[in-house]
């Protein structure tokens, strides 16, 4: 320890006792004797442990606050244009939903503290939901290039030659990118606060929500990393990756909504809805609970079951973010096993020896492969039939899983146990999940569709033959849509099914109506069509496939949500026939009440009764105008790529 100022080698001096000799240095000395030589003259076990902690703390400091890798990205980023408008973006949007959500909810009320209270807690509450929404797409988008960017830099094999450990180059990779989205987070909080100022909003209820939306960050940054270590291709990468968490958040959700997954011991709200058993699971769930919008079981009502599912199920909230902080630091650490392997750089590998023995392997001689028919546009057919193996077995996998639950709900439909109004909402979300899932596969393949012929080298052998930007372009627009036609052809057979035994029926109300497959189709069709220009867009525009892939779910997401307000708005308020005509103009209103038009009368069947006829053939013209209005933005957005591909082209080559 130190003794007071010094020469060096005298008393003193921190250097002094390692220095001088100790009589315990020889052959007799054994390794206590030698760690409390180190220690001090006496061997002063404060000194040992002095020692080891500060072997620790220099150790945590390089892993986390002085990482070389989270100290570049968060001294070189936070300087950039883009991330203040970023910020500013973020806590835009955020406000403009609380302040919305606070004057509609104290709009043409009286100034009483109990109505202020309500409209406070409502406002919270959206408020709450579109941040942990933020979060759930803002993470993703931060997280799902951190390693990816230095493979696509050529700088992660010089990262892997520098000093730094396995544990530095992860956490370093992590923190570096969850710094910004915690910040944002933080950010929010003011705006939040101040709905606490009528009351109605407890602190509790406010770090909860903190805590679900920062355990999601979190969690979703641990899972980022962690398939980027694993996961070599880029482009797969980033696609598993976003369609991971919309698969985990929509499907969980669905079986959460369900009444066969409630607890029983949970009191039921004012809708009769209790608490889900996959609560603890979901952040969403757990943040119904959190708001009081769904109760959770007392602890004494839950005396039959295990300790660990009582703390579960009557504390949700807790629940899901210590499973989802554990489930991160566990991801963390085992992604530190694949940093320095062999399989990263294309090395053999035990496992990759024994596929190789395993493998059939081809006849000795000539390869050759099955001649194939090709379209007239070969680059059409290119993106329609050569796409990868992995990519094309989940689309059927997605096909297949959507036509087997659909044919058991029809089943269970014909035979009386689910009755046309749950036929029709289960029919409504499993095509909702299909068609949310089709719109990411034509997203992220758009996306990557001219950006992988820029990183490949083969965009410039595309340009030195006689195709013109028309042919390429409309070729590239139109195999993209061909791809994803199996995921339309799904939903619209089980409409059909579903359409042809209500119209053969006995049934007065039949649980789908047998246009209905004819609109949804033709509505998904376009749907497909504008999301695959978008994509194209900005893949045209951008030099990599990363960067192209989350701006364009950014765009599809920020159109989704903000441009389903206004449908969603008139479908809920007027209803009816004006609801019918208006609920094709986003995807989320059109397979909702186009699929289950009872909910544009509020469940009222006299009203549906007298007024769905005049409903069907309002929702008929509301899809042709659809249609044309989507298909004409389609054209404008191909027509204003073809006028631009060639001076596009020459900037980004450099000529």
């Amino acid at each position: 320890m130190w003794d007071g100022p010094g020469k060096a080698g005298l008393p003193g001096c921190p250097y002094f006792h390692r220095q001088r000799a100790s009589p315990l240095a020889g052959a007799g000395a054994t390794p206590k004797n030698r760690l409390f030589q180190q220690g001090g003259r006496h061997g002063d076990p404060n000194t040992v442990m002095n020692q080891v902690l500060s072997k620790i703390w220099l150790w945590f400091w390089h892993l986390l606050p002085a990482n070389p890798i989270l100290v570049r990205v968060v001294h070189g980023a936070s300087r950039r244009t883009r991330h203040l408008y970023l910020r500013f973006g973020y806590l835009a949007a955020l406000l403009v939903v609380v302040l919305i959500s606070l004057f509609s909810a104290m709009s043409g009320q009286n100034t009483s503290l109990t109505e202020l209270a309500k409209g406070a807690s409502t406002t919270f509450m959206w408020g709450s939901y579109a941040q942990l929404a933020l979060m759930c797409f803002l993470a993703p988008v931060f997280t799902a290039a951190a390693i990816t960017q230095e493979r696509d830099a050529q700088t992660f094999d010089i990262l892997l030659s520098t000093p730094l450990t396995n544990g530095q180059i992860v956490f370093g990779s992590l923190m570096s990118r969850l710094f910004f989205v915690i910040m944002l987070l933080l950010a929010g909080l003011p705006i939040f606060l101040m709905t606490m100022v009528y009351g109605g909003v407890t602190t509790a209820q406010v770090f909860e929500s903190f805590a679900i939306s920062g355990a999601t960050a979190i969690v979703t940054g641990a899972l980022a990393i962690t398939i980027s270590m694993i996961r070599v291709g880029t482009r797969r990468t980033i696609f598993s990756f976003y369609l991971m968490i919309a698969l985990y958040l929509i499907g969980v959700y669905m079986l959460g909504m369900h009444p066969s997954t409630a607890v029983g011991e949970s009191r039921p709200n004012v809708s009769g809805q209790q608490m889900s058993w996959l609560s603890p699971l979901h952040p969403f769930l757990a943040l119904d609970v959190a708001l009081n919008r769904v109760h959770a079981p007392d602890v004494g009502q839950l005396a039959g079951r295990s300790a660990i599912l009582r703390y579960a199920l009557a504390y949700p909230s807790r629940a899901y973010v210590a499973w989802t902080l554990g489930a991160a630091f566990l991801m963390t650490v085992f992604s530190m096993i694949f940093v320095r392997r062999g399989a990263k750089t294309g090395e053999s590998t035990f496992l990759s020896r024994l596929a190789a023995k395993v493998k059939l392997r081809a006849e000795p001689g000539e390869r050759t492969r099955t001649p194939q028919h090709v379209w007239k546009n070969p680059v059409a057919w290119r993106e329609a039939k050569t796409t990868g193996s992995n990519r094309d077995l989940f689309r059927w996998a997605i096909v297949i899983a959507g036509l087997v639950g659909s044919a058991i709900l029809f089943v269970t439909h014909v035979q009386g146990r689910v009755n046309a109004d749950g036929a029709r909402n289960t029919l409504a979300a499993i095509i909702m999940v299909q068609f949310a899932i089709a719109l990411l596969i034509a997203t992220n393949t758009a996306a990557t569709s001219m950006t992988r012929e820029k990183e490949s080298k083969t965009m410039d052998l595309l340009l030195t033959t006689l195709l013109t930007s028309k042919y390429v372009l409309w070729g590239k627009l139109r195999g993209l849509v061909v791809y994803c036609l199996p995921l339309v052809a799904g939903p619209v057979l089980a409409l059909l099914v579903f359409g042809g035994y209500g119209l053969f029926g006995s049934s007065r109300f039949p649980a789908v109506s047998i246009e209905t497959c004819v609109e949804i189709g033709s509505l998904m069709v376009v749907y497909i069509a504008f999301a695959c220009v978008i994509g194209l867009k900005t893949s045209l525009h951008s030099k990599k496939t990363v960067t192209a892939v989350m701006q364009s779910v950014a765009v599809l997401i920020l159109l989704g949500g903000f441009g389903s307000l206004i449908p969603v708005a008139i479908c809920g308020g007027a209803g009816g026939e004006i609801g019918a005509f208006f609920a094709p103009a986003a995807p989320y209103t059109a397979i909702m009440y186009l699929v289950d038009p009872m909910l544009l009368f509020d469940g009222n069947k006299t009203d549906f009764a007298s007024g769905i006829q005049s409903a069907r053939i309002a929702a008929f013209f509301g899809c042709a105008v659809a249609v044309l209005v989507y298909g004409w933005i389609v054209m404008t957005v191909y027509k204003s790529l073809v006028r631009g591909f060639d001076m596009i082209m020459r900037k980004q080559s450099g000529t």
